[in-house]
């Protein structure tokens, strides 16, 4: 079954503005790259994926539930870390985990504890002396450490610096791949998502401009890389 499922799916924000209508499937190990301008309705899809707003017309599906009604089971079993994570600046970033860790079941501290040596995050640091990056890295962990099903990342690596992103985008590879999460990670750094999408959504003013496997839109466009891809159908868009 797929983790993700969407059929004519809508929200409106009064007249001013309109996600969709969007058909979206994302498969176990999958990672759907979601690229646009900013306003393109990036954020708006992955709060409606998260169960943070409810849609105005058509369906998701998430885990097979609509997460909008069943927040708690589709949380627990999924991540999130949206582009600017709140934190207790007060906390370290063992309490923080441990704090965090109340929260599900399947919680695994081993897990937790590993990824910050891995991640080489200090554990007894309060958050608030960290570097924009080792938050990032800390919101990361408390997102995955119940071995989530779906991760779902607003930006993560925006502002990091390039030795980072490298990090984190080959964790989030083999997150995918080892232990068949899907992703969806949404992003304006297309270098990025060339990296690790598997497929790739195009939004424009909330409208769909591509949604293909990365490989074929490459093929498609005749270009080695996904930011011309980007530039091009934004910009034929624009012209039309």
């Amino acid at each position: 079954m797929e983790t993700v499922r969407t059929e004519q799916l809508c929200k409106s924000f009064k007249s001013v503005f309109q996600l969709g209508p969007l058909d979206l499937r994302v498969a176990p190990a999958e990672i759907l790259g979601v690229m646009g301008p900013n306003g393109a309705g990036k954020t708006t899809l992955l709060r409606l994926l998260w169960g943070f707003m409810r849609p105005d017309q058509g369906s998701i599906l998430v885990f097979g539930m609509q997460p909008h009604l069943e927040q708690m089971k589709v949380r627990l079993r999924a991540g999130y870390l949206s582009e600017n994570p709140q934190f207790y600046p007060s906390f370290t970033a063992k309490q923080f985990l441990r704090f965090v860790g109340n929260f599900y079941e399947g919680w695994n501290t081993t897990r937790a504890n590993g990824l910050l040596e891995e991640f080489g995050v200090q554990a007894d640091l309060k958050i608030e002396k960290l570097s924009k990056g080792n938050r990032i890295k800390l919101g990361l962990i408390s997102a995955v450490a119940h071995r989530p099903s779906l991760l779902i990342l607003d930006e993560p690596t925006s502002g990091l610096d390039p030795l980072i992103r490298q990090d984190i985008l080959r964790f989030l590879k083999n997150l995918a791949r080892q232990e068949n999460v899907s992703i969806v990670l949404s992003s304006h750094i297309s270098d990025d998502l060339d990296k690790v999408a598997d497929s790739v959504l195009v939004l424009n003013n909330g409208r769909v401009v591509e949604y293909a496997r990365a490989s074929f839109l490459l093929d498609k466009y005749g270009e080695p890389r996904l930011e011309a891809i980007f530039v091009s159908a934004i910009g034929s868009q624009h012209h039309s």
